[in-house]
């Protein structure tokens, strides 16, 4: 990646912190050329092209005397958009996978503490619907669901905030890792198997059988 993509990539990852703090939402206006270049210290000519690419992708729209803003879908594609940067590089695609693996374990073992039990009768419900949705190929939003499910099991507000984007960077990722052959009902009894420690607040057995269940899902 060169200097100037690199730049220009920086950008684009701040709309997208913006949107998932929940700072920027559909229909908002976006900082100005000069307010972006200040706050990122980085060109106005980067910013513009930033815009360029994100209006021809219909994420944003100018108007004119009025200013940028994010379109209906824009804060639903970015992620997906800016995967495609950081996933063609095998080390981008490393630090994802390393530094989620260190969230989620560690929001596990928080969660074997914290978990209340009609929590993990909600998440025991998903787990179970969720093999039937993988026969109509919809897996991988129950996968992700049960990931958050179990991220918002430590009530760390702040953990799940900085999750969130890493997985939505990977959902493409995941999704071709879950089209291997076997693969959906592997991963239905790895997440089953996470619970039922959960359950019993076995946060070691927990931890092992979470970190073995991301070791099969890599992508």
């Amino acid at each position: 990646m060169t200097a100037g993509s690199k730049v220009y990539v920086r950008i684009l990852e701040h709309i997208e912190t913006m949107i998932m703090q929940g700072n920027l939402e559909a229909g908002d206006r976006l900082p100005s050329e000069r307010e972006l270049a200040e706050r990122l210290q980085v060109g106005r000519s980067s910013v513009r092209e930033a815009f360029r690419a994100l209006e021809l992708l219909d994420l944003i729209e100018t108007r004119k005397g009025e200013g940028t803003f994010l379109r209906q879908a824009g804060s639903h594609r970015l992620a997906e958009i800016l995967a495609g940067f950081f996933l063609k590089d095998a080390k981008a695609r490393q630090d994802l996978a390393e530094t989620r693996r260190i969230l989620e374990v560690e929001a596990v073992k928080l969660g074997c503490e914290r978990a209340e039990p009609e929590e993990l009768d909600e998440l025991q419900k998903l787990v179970y619907s969720s093999i039937e949705m993988s026969q109509e190929g919809y897996f991988i939003d129950e996968d992700i669901q049960f990931h958050k499910s179990l991220v918002a099991l430590s009530k760390n507000r702040l953990l799940l905030n900085i999750w969130r984007p890493l997985v939505e960077y990977s959902r493409e990722a995941l999704k071709q890792s879950l089209s291997r052959e076997g693969r959906t009902v592997h991963a239905w009894e790895e997440h089953r198997e996470i619970l039922d420690a959960v359950r019993e607040k076995d946060s070691s057995r927990a931890a092992d059988a979470l970190n073995r269940h991301l070791s099969n899902s890599r992508f």
